[in-house]
């Protein structure tokens, strides 16, 4: 322990993770933040396909879709203030016609079979143990889409409900998929809407059942984002406005430490060259049109074009801001 400060390490995992693998980030909106820091360092990555998910039945429910992808029917969406939504994804996918809706819920969702199929390495993050079940149906579901509370029961799951459905997804999609390699994680934000205690003990049921798992599948890795956020950092100061949410500098950090645990020595090093370049694009030179900045953009763009030969890395972005830029 340093001074005045709980440093949290993770342990080693039996892998590791290069830029040849394909990844898959399923969970909360934490999932999201980790995944972008995948995505914005090129690797390959589909992100939250489903939209945002918080509880482990929603999560596993979206796993087995990926493994028998059938496709979404106008049928199976619910209409409501103007917008048609489905009730296994986030309101980002929700549009004015039903139509709309299913086409690009089954586009996404057949992306993502794909990167499922071939993936190396998928992570799941939960976020509560707490569900709604959507009383039409009897479902629950992943987002309520602002629909009246008196049209879902709130409840809040057992360790062992989790572990069993958690249990069933993963043997199978090892079945079918042997050689995926499985990362768990709790998002870091606190879910104070139904209380302090509320939250402790939604949070303290996904620990449980993750250390069930752990003992019945030894092969799961656990990354300790939550305690590297709530014990390590420990400060209001690494929180947005809202104090519940952890900020970029939070993000940054935790990625960090995962780089360092779970990346290959030939990964680590090819980070810190995509990031050389992605830096170098957000550069603004007080003297833009002057020589030793074109050539500036010129050598950064002969970077790239290593990158993209040796590696296959894509730079289309980047590229294009540079091009802006470069005289001639």
């Amino acid at each position: 322990m340093q001074a005045f400060r709980t440093v949290v390490k993770a342990s080693q995992p039996a892998f590791t993770i290069g830029f040849e693998d394909k990844l898959l980030s399923i969970g909360s909106c934490f999932s999201e933040h980790i995944g972008r820091k995948f995505s914005e360092h090129k690797f390959d990555i589909v992100i939250n396909p489903f939209g945002q998910q918080y509880n482990p039945l929603s999560i596993s429910k979206g796993i087995l879709r990926l493994l028998n992808p059938v496709d979404f029917e106008a049928k199976d969406l619910v209409l409501h203030e103007g917008l048609y939504h489905s009730m296994e994804h986030h309101g980002s996918f929700s549009r004015a016609t039903g139509e709309e809706t299913v086409s690009l819920i089954n586009t996404e969702m057949k992306r993502a079979a794909v990167q499922l199929e071939q993936a190396g390495v998928l992570f799941l993050t939960f976020g509560s143990a707490h569900v709604f079940r959507y009383k039409e149906s009897g479902e629950v579901v992943s987002n309520c889409h602002k629909i009246p509370g008196n049209r879902f029961e709130r409840e809040l799951l057992s360790v062992q409900e989790i572990t069993d459905c958690l249990q069933n997804t993963l043997e199978q999609l090892w079945v079918k998929l042997p050689l995926v390699k499985v990362v768990l994680t709790v998002s870091p934000v606190r879910y104070f809407a139904f209380g302090h205690y509320e939250n402790s003990i939604n949070k303290s049921h996904l620990f449980t059942a993750i250390h069930q798992l752990q003992r019945q599948f030894p092969q799961l890795y656990y990354f300790p984002a939550y305690e590297m956020v709530i014990d390590d950092l420990r400060d209001y100061r690494f929180y947005k406005e809202d104090m519940l949410h952890p900020n970029s500098q939070a993000i940054d950090y935790v990625w960090k430490n995962l780089t360092e645990v779970m990346l290959s020595a030939k990964a680590q090093q090819l980070v810190k060259e995509v990031t050389a370049v992605t830096h170098a694009v957000k550069h603004r030179p007080r003297n833009p049109t002057g020589a030793a900045h074109q050539k500036f953009l010129q050598q950064t763009l002969n970077q790239i074009a290593d990158l993209k030969s040796e590696y296959g890395l894509a730079f289309d972005e980047e590229e294009t801001i540079i091009r802006s830029f470069l005289n001639g």
